[in-house]
């Protein structure tokens, strides 16, 4: 294990992860190794009367510390166990590691659209994953948690028998939009299908995952810039890395979603004094959940909460909730 203090070589390193517009500001950091660091970094907090927090890869950063940092990428072992069909990856492992080991034996995670995300992280705030109507959160296939105190240190956890996937996308220009998100919202959705719909600056995107073939006719309602669907291995449908950027978001969880509603919140979103991404995940299907749809919005700079609530201000009725996965940024 390593120890970092202000002024040290590393340290800036160290405390810096996937989010760099908001960063820890730690006293000290460990830079843990194994579960007996963790332990020995939890009572060094507490012992001092300092808040600590952990991080393995900085993506779901809402609120820097300024105590005890404890740094857990070093502990990134992946065990697969193929009898049992199940993994155990450490604090600081991410999905790719997951993905690339079990894949050999046709089996696939519950892991979500950026495969360089952080196992636990992403898991504990529930897992929305590629295919996620038609497995569920991928917080209920965990079996085992490896704690010190209320450090997560490992999780065990279900993989399934995938080695294909039915998975695509389609880009409309913007102008495009308001027939492309009546289209997508009037798919008569299979439950086994997860889509998403998303504003990228002047393009629109859909896509679409499931282990079963599927229809996507319908949403040819404008040209496509670009169209991709096939039978394809699961890595090549889990979501590439992307560099470290500054960027602020968060969602809301919705018991209804009127089609009215949705474009005038997508308006809101266009229309904004700040950039912001727009993104709307249909529910339902194997998520054990009441909400029927979920928005998020992203933007990639910090300090635009308010412009955030204008646009959830157009479907404020039917809020019931957020989601830790698609917070980011923000307390």
């Amino acid at each position: 294990m390593e120890i970092f203090y202000p002024g040290d070589t590393g340290y800036d390193e160290e405390r810096s992860g996937f989010q760099t517009g908001l960063r820890h500001e730690p006293q000290v950091i460990f830079a843990v190794e194994n579960a007996q660091d963790v332990e020995e970094a939890v009572g060094h907090a507490k012992t001092h009367g300092h808040e600590y927090a952990i991080q393995s890869t900085g993506h779901g950063l809402t609120t820097a510390t300024t105590g005890v940092l404890i740094s857990t990428r070093r502990m990134n072992n992946v065990e697969i166990d193929v009898e049992t069909k199940t993994a155990r990856a450490e604090a600081g492992a991410v999905w790719q590691q997951v993905i690339e080991q079990a894949a050999p034996h046709g089996l696939a995670p519950l892991s979500g659209d950026a495969s360089d995300v952080g196992v636990v992280g992403y898991t504990l705030g529930g897992g929305f994953s590629v295919l996620a109507r038609e497995f569920g959160f991928a917080s209920e296939r965990v079996r085992q948690t490896g704690r010190v105190g209320d450090v997560v240190t490992a999780l065990e956890f279900e993989l399934l028998p995938i080695d294909e996937v039915h998975a695509g996308e389609m880009f409309f220009e913007a102008q495009h939009a308001p027939e492309v998100f009546e289209a997508f919202h009037g798919w008569d959705l299979p439950d086994h299908v997860t889509p998403a719909l998303t504003t990228l600056g002047d393009v629109v995107r859909i896509t679409f995952a499931s282990t079963k073939p599927f229809d996507v006719n319908h949403l040819r309602v404008a040209p496509t810039v670009k169209e991709e669907f096939s039978a394809k291995p699961f890595a090549q449908a889990a979501g590439k890395p992307l560099p470290p950027h500054t960027y602020q978001g968060d969602n809301v969880l919705l018991s209804d979603l009127p089609l009215e509603a949705l474009h005038n919140a997508r308006e809101a979103a266009a229309h904004s004094s700040a950039e912001i991404f727009f993104g709307v995940l249909p529910l339902g299907g194997a998520l054990n959940t009441e909400a029927t749809h979920l928005i998020k919005l992203i933007s990639p700079q910090l300090g635009v909460e308010k412009q955030h609530e204008e646009v959830f201000d157009q479907v404020r009725p039917f809020v019931v909730g957020r989601s830790r996965n698609f917070r980011y940024a923000v307390g």
